[in-house]
């Protein structure tokens, strides 16, 4: 990749971060969050790509369990 499609991607990884970073409890949040990981995934194709967007669903994840705590 070039530098500038590694900052296209990087800078759509940030916006997905951005959306999402309010973690809901509903159905929609989660099913819109893999849909746009997808995009972002599809448009890239790396190993980077891949983990860091691994990295923001492991993190959204952890907070949404710490958040929910019975």
């Amino acid at each position: 990749m070039t530098l500038e499609e590694d900052y296209n991607m990087f800078s759509d990884l940030w916006r997905l971060y951005r959306k999402y970073r309010e973690v809901r409890v509903d159905n929609e949040y989660w099913q819109d969050l893999i849909k746009d990981t997808d995009k972002v995934y599809e448009k890239y194709q790396t190993e980077l790509c891949k983990r860091l967007l691994l990295e923001i669903l492991d993190e959204f994840e952890r907070r949404f369990k710490n958040e929910n705590v019975l």
